[in-house]
C-alpha cells in the first residue's frame, strides 16, 4: 500500500493561526487501473463539517478550510493508496461528522474510506479517531454538478441527529432523489427513480418482441424497477428503447457489481457453455495434463507428480469411472442397447473439447450477449479437457428421481418448496373431477395428512401458451403421507386442456404415471423461475432498495441494518432484464411459458401480499403450520421432535415387497435398476449405519439439539409459549421456533426456514430497542413514515392489501425481518439447488414437446412399446437441455466476494456502537447453533426428506458463517451457505 503526505493547505509553508486546531486526515483511495490521475494543484478539494457546533449562517455544521489532494500516483497497479490531509478548523470546531469532496480532476476515482484525528491533544477533549465508511465513487463535478457528502460512522435517527448534521442529512436525500428528470441516466448519476417494467420488449427489432408494460395498470400489476431515462423505441413510444449492450444498462455507481465480481460472473457463464454445448471429441486424453483435476488432485494427495505416467493415469481414471458408474461412449456400445437416457447421462462426462457445431453458434448467438458469445467460442479452439459435476439428483443413480417419494420429497425440500400446501387449507373450485371431489372430501374426514400442488392456475392462458408450439396441461397433484413418517407421495394427479374432453386424472398404477409427474414438473419449474425465484425474491425487493436509498439517510440505524442484505441486486435486476426476462430471451426461450412468461408473473403478483411473505405468516398460509398458542390451547403440541423411523413388519413378502418399490423406474418394464444405494431390506428389517438412531424397545433416544420431554413436560428457551390456557399441566412450557408448529416435522425448507427466521427476528428486535424505545419513537420517526409511504403507494404501488400498519416497534420489526429474510434465506432456498434438481432435465424439464397420448392411437403404441424412449422424445431438444443445464449452473455459484448472513465486512461494523456489535455477535453465535442442529438433522436416516434416495442431504439453509472458501472447493456449488443479499 503506498502512502504520500502533504500538509493540504495552500502552501506546504502554511502556518496555521496559533488559536485554531489542526485535523489530521487520511484517506484511502482505491486507484482503478483504467485511468490516469493527472498531479494537477487543486484537482480535489475537501472540507470537513463539525458534527456539534451549528452554523447560523450556512445552516450547516462549522466548516474547516479546504485543504488539496496535491501529490497523484500516475499509472499505478490497482492498490489502495493512503493520502494524508491536514484541516485547520476553529478552537471548539468539535466532532468531525461529514466532509464533501469536490473533485475537479478529468476522472472517477474511489473512495474507500477516511479517518480523522486532532494533531495536537487537549485536555478537554476525548482524543480518539472519527471513522467513515466511504467505499463510493466520487465523479468529477462537471458531470455530477453536486460535491459528494459523506457521514460519518454513526447513527442517528432523524430527531437525534447532531445539529451541524441535520441540513447536509437533508441535502443528501434530496440529491438521491435527483431533479425530477427524466433525461436518460448516465453512468455518475446517483439518482434513484421508480418506473414500471417497460423494458422487456423490442419492438424495433420485430413486432414479435413486442410486450405489454407491467405496473401501472389493473391488467398487468407489478413491482416497480429502477429507472435508466432511454429513450422510447420509434415504433411504440411507451415502451423504452433497448440499451446498447445488455450489459451496460444503467445503475447508480455504489449499486454496481465488483469488476472483480462483473469478470467471475462472466467466466463462470463462458465455462458453463462451454463444458455443456462443445461436443465430445472422439480422442481420449493422452496426457497427465488432459486428466481430470480432481484425480490429479487425489494422486498427488499421495504420490509425487513424477512418480506417475500415463498410463498410470488412465488405469486410475477407468477405475474411478467405474465406481462412478459413469456409462460408456454410445461409440463404445451395440448401438441397438443404448439407453435413451445415457445420451442426457453423456452431457456431463469428462470432454476434450472440439470446436462448437456451426447450427449450435447460431443458436446461441441469439441467446447470450455478443461478448459472452465471443468468449465461449474463442475457449473452444483451446481444446481443453473439461469435467463437470453431475448434478446431485442423478450423482448417484440416475434414476432416483422416479420414485414417487422423490417426486413428492422435492415439493419439501427442492427447488420450490414453497408451493405446497394442505388439502385442509385447499378450497375445492370449478374443474375438479368428481372423483377428485370425493377424495377430498374423504381426505378431510380422515386422520391422515393430504396435500395439493395446484398448477391449475394456467388452464386459462394454455391457448396462448401451447399455440407456441409447447404441450402443456394445468396440473393438480393430491398426495399423502406414506405410514413411514413424512414422506409424501402423490396419489392422483389431474391433467386439464381447454377442451374439458381431454381432462383425465391418472393414479400411480397408470401407464402414463411417470408421463404425468412430468408435466407436473416442468409446471413447477416454470413457477419457480418466474414466481418463486424472480417476482418473489428480484422483482418484490427492488421497490425496497430504492426507496431506501430515497428516504432513508446513511446515518439512519434501519438504512445500516438493511444495507447489506441489498448489495448488488439493482445491478443483477437490471442484468436480468436484458438477458433473461426480455423478449426473445433466456427465460422465453427455455420455459414452456415462452412470451407470456411475465404476464404469468404478473398474474402472480395480484395475489401477492407483503405480510404473507414472513416465514411463519406463509406456513400458516398454506396450512403447512399452525399457530403455536393455538396449538396449545387446543392441546396440540404432543409431537415437537423428529419421528423415529418406523420397524418394518417381519417376513415381509414377496407381494408386499414389489408393492413397496412399484414407483421405481421398474414400472417401465423392469427399465431401471434399484441399485445400492436404494433402502435394502432383508426379511422386513432395516440395515442401518453408524449415524443412526438406536432404538431400545421403541423408544428413540435424541441428540442434543432435540427438545427433550420427561413425562410431558418440555424444556423452553427464549421463544416460549406459556401454556396458560387449559394446559395439561399448569406448569407447562414448550418451545416453538417463530412460533409456529409444523404439520410435518421432516419439512426441511420449514424446519431449517422457522430457526433462520427466528434469529432474524431476535437479533432485529433486539437491534431496533437500541435505538427506538417505544412505540411512540417509531411513529415520530419521519424518513421511516416516508420510506414506507413510498414503498406502498410509489414502488408497490399496485398492491393495496397486505401492508403493515407501521407505527408501532413491533410492526417495524416484523416488516425488517421478513425483508431480511427474503433476501437471504429464501432467495437461497429458491436459488442455489438450481444445478442439483433442474440441472437434470428428465427430473425438472423447463418445456415439454408431446401431450400425453390418448389409448388407441399410434402414439400410445410407441409409449406402450418403449415408454423411456417416448419419455425422452417428450423433453426438449438437446441444444435446450445443454443450455439449461449451463444456465443452471451458473445461477448455482456463489461468488468469491460474497457475504454471508452473521457476517459483515470489517470497514463496516460500528466500532462505537458496542451494544450493536454485542447483538450481531449473539446473531452470529446463534447461526452457528443452528448449523449444528442442521447437521444434526442430517445425520437422521428417519429425515427421510433431508435425504431422500439421491442423497442430497439439505444444505441451501446452512448458514455456514465461518468457513473459508478456496479454490479446492471450485466445483462445489451447492449448500455453500446463505448470502445476505440477492446477488446472482
Amino acid at each position: 500500500m503506498a502512502e504520500t503526505t502533504c500538509c493540504g493547505l495552500r502552501t506546504c509553508c502554511h502556518r496555521p493561526h496559533p488559536e485554531n486546531d489542526i485535523i489530521e486526515g487520511t484517506f484511502e483511495i482505491d486507484h482503478s487501473p483504467r485511468i490516469c490521475l493527472l498531479p494537477t494543484l487543486r484537482s480535489v478539494a475537501i472540507q470537513i463539517y463539525s458534527a456539534d457546533v451549528f452554523d447560523p449562517y450556512t445552516r450547516s455544521g462549522l466548516e474547516s478550510k479546504k485543504a488539496y489532494l496535491q501529490k497523484w500516483k500516475i499509472n499505478v497497479n490497482p492498490s489502495t493508496i493512503k493520502y494524508k490531509l491536514n484541516f485547520e478548523v476553529v478552537r471548539g470546531f468539535g466532532s468531525p461528522g461529514a466532509f464533501v469532496v469536490e473533485n475537479r480532476c478529468r476522472h472517477e476515482f474511489f473512495l474507500k474510506s477516511a479517518t480523522f484525528k486532532y494533531k495536537s491533544p487537549a485536555p478537554d477533549r476525548e482524543e480518539k479517531a472519527f471513522f467513515f465508511h466511504c467505499a463510493s465513487w466520487v465523479y468529477p463535478l462537471d458531470k455530477t454538478e453536486v460535491k459528494r457528502i459523506f457521514f460519518a460512522n454513526r447513527l442517528y435517527l432523524p430527531e437525534k441527529t447532531p445539529p451541524g448534521l441535520v441540513a447536509l442529512r437533508k441535502k443528501e436525500l434530496k440529491q438521491l432523489r435527483g431533479r425530477g428528470l427524466k433525461d436518460e441516466r448516465q453512468p455518475w448519476d446517483r439518482i434513484y427513480d421508480y418506473e414500471c417494467y417497460n423494458d422487456l420488449g423490442d419492438p424495433d427489432n420485430s413486432p414479435e418482441y413486442s410486450r405489454p408494460i407491467l405496473g401501472g395498470s389493473k391488467e398487468y400489476p407489478y413491482p416497480r424497477r429502477l429507472r435508466t431515462g432511454r429513450p422510447p423505441s420509434q415504433h411504440d413510444h411507451l415502451t423504452e428503447s433497448r440499451p446498447v449492450g445488455c450489459l451496460r444498462t444503467f445503475v447508480p455507481p455504489d449499486e454496481r457489481l465488483s469488476p472483480k465480481k462483473q469478470e467471475q460472473l462472466r467466466n463462470n457463464f463462458v465455462k458453463a457453455l462451454v463444458r455443456f454445448l462443445t461436443p465430445k471429441s472422439d480422442q481420449p486424453p493422452q496426457s497427465y495434463q488432459e486428466c481430470p483435476k480432481i484425480i490429479q488432485k487425489i494422486l498427488h494427495f499421495f504420490v509425487p507428480k513424477s512418480a506417475f505416467s500415463t498410463a498410470d493415469f488412465s488405469m486410475i481414471q477407468s477405475i474411478v469411472d467405474f465406481v462412478l458408474r459413469k456409462p460408456k461412449s454410445p461409440s463404445h456400445q451395440d448401438t441397438q442397447s443404448v439407453d435413451p437416457i445415457d445420451d442426457i447421462v453423456a452431457i456431463f462426462s469428462d470432454k476434450q473439447l472440439k470446436e462448437m457445431d456451426e447450427r449450435v453458434k447460431q443458436k446461441l448467438k441469439k441467446l447470450v450477449p455478443a461478448e459472452i458469445f465471443n468468449q465461449v467460442v474463442d475457449a473452444t479452439t483451446k481444446r481443453d479437457v473439461l469435467s463437470s459435476q453431475p448434478p446431485s439428483i442423478m450423482a448417484e443413480d440416475q434414476y432416483d428421481w422416479l420414485f414417487d417419494s422423490e417426486f413428492g420429497r422435492q415439493m419439501l425440500a427442492g427447488t420450490n418448496p414453497v408451493r405446497i400446501q394442505s388439502l385442509e387449507k385447499f378450497s375445492p373450485r370449478e374443474g375438479w373431477l368428481p372423483e377428485n371431489l370425493d377424495l377430498i372430501e374423504k381426505a378431510k374426514s380422515e386422520a391422515e395428512a393430504y396435500f395439493v400442488l395446484d398448477h391449475d392456475y394456467l388452464r386459462p392462458f394454455l391457448s396462448v401458451i401451447n399455440a407456441q408450439g409447447v404441450c402443456a396441461y394445468a396440473t393438480r397433484t393430491i398426495l399423502k403421507t406414506s405410514g413411514r413418517g413424512d414422506i409424501l407421495e402423490p396419489i392422483a394427479i389431474q391433467l386439464r386442456l381447454p377442451d374439458s374432453e381431454m381432462d383425465m386424472v391418472l393414479d400411480p398404477g397408470a401407464l402414463e404415471w411417470d408421463l404425468a409427474k412430468a408435466h407436473v414438473a416442468a409446471n413447477d419449474a416454470a413457477h419457480h423461475q418466474l414466481v418463486s425465484h424472480w417476482l418473489h425474491t428480484h422483482a418484490i425487493i427492488e421497490p425496497f432498495i430504492i426507496a431506501t436509498r430515497r428516504q432513508l439517510s446513511v446515518m439512519h440505524p434501519i438504512h445500516w441494518l438493511l444495507d447489506p442484505h441489498f448489495k448488488d441486486t439493482l445491478h443483477i435486476n437490471a442484468l436480468a432484464r436484458g438477458i433473461f426476462l426480455n423478449a426473445g430471451g433466456i427465460l422465453e426461450r427455455t420455459l414452456f411459458t415462452g412470451a407470456f412468461s411475465m404476464r404469468l408473473s404478473s398474474h402472480f403478483y395480484k395475489q401477492w401480499r407483503f405480510d404473507e411473505q414472513a416465514l411463519p405468516n406463509d406456513l400458516e398460509k398454506r396450512g403447512m403450520a399452525k399457530n403455536a398458542e393455538e396449538s396449545v390451547r387446543d392441546g396440540n403440541f404432543s409431537e415437537i421432535k423428529e419421528k423415529p423411523a418406523e420397524k418394518e413388519p417381519e417376513n415381509i413378502g414377496e407381494e408386499d415387497l414389489a408393492k413397496k418399490t412399484e414407483n421405481v423406474v421398474g414400472r417401465y418394464e423392469g427399465l431401471a435398476e434399484i441399485d445400492e444405494n436404494m433402502v435394502e431390506r432383508d426379511e422386513g428389517m432395516a440395515e442401518t449405519h453408524e449415524n443412526v438412531a438406536e432404538f431400545d424397545e421403541g423408544v428413540a433416544e435424541t441428540d442434543e439439539n432435540v427438545v427433550e420431554r420427561d413425562e410431558g413436560v418440555a424444556e423452553t428457551d427464549e421463544n416460549v409459549v406459556e401454556l396458560d390456557k387449559n394446559p395439561a399441566t399448569p406448569d407447562e412450557k414448550v418451545t416453538f421456533p417463530a412460533g409456529v408448529k409444523l404439520l410435518l416435522e421432516d419439512y426441511p425448507y420449514a424446519k431449517d426456514g422457522v430457526e433462520i427466521w427466528d434469529a432474524i427476528e431476535t437479533w432485529v428486535r433486539a437491534y431496533c430497542q437500541i435505538f427506538y424505545t417505544s412505540d411512540h419513537s417509531v411513529e415520530n420517526d419521519e424518513e421511516i413514515r416516508d420510506w414506507w409511504k413510498e414503498i406502498t403507494s410509489v414502488g408497490h404501488g399496485d398492491q393495496k392489501e397486505g401492508w403493515y400498519d407501521l407505527q408501532t416497534l413491533k410492526n417495524l420489526v416484523r416488516a425488517l425481518t421478513t425483508l431480511i429474510w427474503i433476501t437471504s434465506g429464501m432467495h437461497a432456498a429458491v436459488n442455489f439447488g438450481q444445478y442439483a434438481y433442474a440441472g437434470w432435465p428428465p427430473n425438472r424439464p423447463m418445456l415439454l414437446r408431446k401431450f400425453i397420448p390418448k389409448e388407441g392411437t399410434k402414439e400410445y403404441e410407441d409409449m406402450q412399446k418403449d415408454p423411456e424412449k417416448f419419455f425422452v422424445k417428450m423433453l426438449p431438444e438437446k441444444f435446450e437441455m445443454e443450455f439449461v443445464i449451463a444456465v443452471m449452473d451458473l445461477l448455482s455459484r456463489h461468488t468469491s466476494d460474497e457475504v454471508y448472513l452473521g457476517q459483515r465486512p470489517p470497514d463496516n461494523m460500528l466500532k462505537e456502537e458496542k451494544e450493536v456489535n454485542k447483538k450481531f455477535k449473539e446473531f452470529r453465535e446463534r447461526l452457528q447453533e443452528i448449523e449444528g442442529n442442521i447437521l444434526e438433522r442430517n445425520k437422521k436416516y428417519n429425515l427421510h426428506n433431508r435425504w431422500g434416495y439421491a442423497k442430497i442431504p439439505y444444505k441451501l439453509l446452512y448458514p455456514d458463517t465461518s468457513k473459508t472458501r478456496g479454490p479446492s472447493e471450485e466445483e462445489d456449488i451447492c449448500g455453500r451457505g446463505i448470502p445476505n443479499s440477492i446477488s446472482i
